[in-house]
């Protein structure tokens, strides 16, 4: 069970929420900035979006990120909330934040649906299908480096003809 818990926290944790151990990348703002920079350099770069994709597919993907990011840090502090409590829930509040949990996750999808479809509009579905995919390699590399790897592994990140 708690491996299941682990494989969706890191499928579902947006890679703007890691803070880099010292060292390794600035904390605090600067860090979150530098990540962010990255981010859109490797999505950019991976997608090979032409400059006029870019301008329409970024706000859409902005405002994707912000709406998902907010959903996610509620279901982050209702865990908090349940982890720090417990012991001391009742039944019926246990289960209102069991209940809550799906329900954001469920929103979650139901969001990553509607913006599928915008993002079909702004940008091609073989490009869109790369994101999917850009997102999933940007958060494995961020992982490594948050956990002292420094993305480094093979074939890591390589955008489309980088040997893959």
């Amino acid at each position: 069970m708690i491996r299941y818990i682990l494989i969706i926290t890191i499928l579902l944790l947006p890679a703007s929420r890691l803070t880099a151990q010292p060292g390794q990348m600035q904390r605090g703002r600067g860090g979150f900035e530098q990540v962010e920079a990255e981010r859109i350099a490797f999505i950019t770069k991976y997608l090979e979006l032409t400059s006029d994709e870019a301008k329409r597919f970024w706000p859409v993907y902005d405002d994707f990120r912000n709406r998902r990011d907010q959903l996610v840090q509620e279901r982050h502090n209702s865990s908090r909330y349940f982890q720090q409590n417990y012991q001391n829930l009742g039944e019926k509040e246990a289960e209102e934040l069991a209940d809550k949990y799906i329900a954001l996750q469920l929103r979650e999808a139901r969001l990553t649906e509607d913006y599928h479809k915008k993002f079909k509009e702004v940008i091609p579905p073989v490009k869109v299908m790369r994101l999917y995919e850009a997102e999933n390699v940007f958060r494995m590399q961020l992982l490594r480096r948050v956990r002292g790897g420094q993305g480094a592994g093979r074939g890591a990140g390589s955008p489309p003809g980088g040997g893959r």
